[in-house]
C-alpha cells in the first residue's frame, strides 16, 4: 500500500514540476497561437517554441494539445524525457475523446509506462480507442480477448476486432492481422464464428449511425 502511495506521490511530484518548468519560461503571448502555429514549428523540428505552444493551448483546454504534450514528453522533444507527465497528457486527452491518447494511454497502463501497470486499466483504454475505430488499439485488443488478459476470454470478440483492423491496415500489418484472425478461427467452432461475424455487423451498423 505505501509503495503504491509512494509512487503516486512521485507521478504528482514530477509532473507538477515539469509543468511549473515549462509555465515559468513560457511567454504569455503564446495563448494567442493556433494548434496549426504549434504544428507548423513542430514540423520544422523547433520543438522548445511548439512545446511552448501547445502548452498553452492544452490549459486552455485544447484536446489536440494535450495529445502533443504528451507525445512531447514522451519522446522528449523540446523538453526532457518524462514518461510521468507524457501519462498525465494522455490522460488528459484521452477523458477528452481522442483516440490516438486513448490507444497510448491503454499502451503505458500495459506496459507500466509513467502508471501504475495494469492490465484492466489497459484492456479499458484499448477498449474506447477501438470505438473509436483505432486500428491499431482493434490489433491490440483482440490480443487481450484471446489471452484473457484485463478482460474475460472471448475467441469471437478477438476475430471481431482484428476483422475491424484488417479494414484498415494495410500491407504487412494488414497479413499478419489476416494470419492472426485465421489461427484464432481454427479454435473456434461454427457457432462462435457465427456469433463473430454478428458482433462485427452489429458494431459497423452502430458506427454508421
Amino acid at each position: 500500500m505505501m509503495e503504491r502511495l509512494n509512487f503516486f506521490i512521485r507521478r504528482f511530484l514530477s509532473v507538477a514540476l515539469a509543468l511549473l518548468v515549462l509555465w515559468a519560461v513560457m511567454p504569455q503571448a503564446v495563448f494567442a497561437d493556433t494548434f496549426t502555429d504549434g504544428m507548423k514549428l513542430h514540423l520544422q523540428k523547433k520543438y522548445y517554441k511548439s512545446a511552448q505552444i501547445f502548452h498553452g493551448l492544452a490549459r486552455a483546454g485544447n484536446v489536440r494539445a494535450k495529445f502533443m504534450m504528451g507525445t512531447i514528453y514522451e519522446q522528449g522533444l523540446g523538453v526532457l524525457p518524462d514518461l510521468n507527465a507524457a501519462a498525465f497528457w494522455y490522460q488528459k486527452a484521452a477523458s477528452g475523446g481522442n483516440p490516438s491518447a486513448q490507444y497510448n494511454l491503454g499502451i503505458f497502463y500495459q506496459f507500466g509506462k509513467g502508471v501504475q501497470q495494469s492490465d484492466r486499466d489497459a484492456a479499458a483504454w484499448l477498449l474506447r480507442a477501438a470505438n473509436n475505430g483505432h486500428a491499431k488499439a482493434q490489433n491490440n485488443l483482440s490480443t487481450f480477448y484471446f489471452t484473457g488478459v484485463g478482460v474475460k476470454k472471448d475467441n469471437a470478440e478477438a476475430w471481431k476486432w482484428l476483422s475491424l483492423a484488417a479494414e484498415q491496415l494495410k500491407g504487412r500489418g494488414r497479413e499478419i492481422v489476416l494470419k492472426n484472425r485465421d489461427s484464432i478461427e481454427k479454435e473456434m467452432s461454427s457457432d462462435e464464428i457465427g456469433d463473430a461475424k454478428r458482433r462485427l455487423a452489429n458494431w459497423q451498423a452502430n458506427r454508421k449511425k
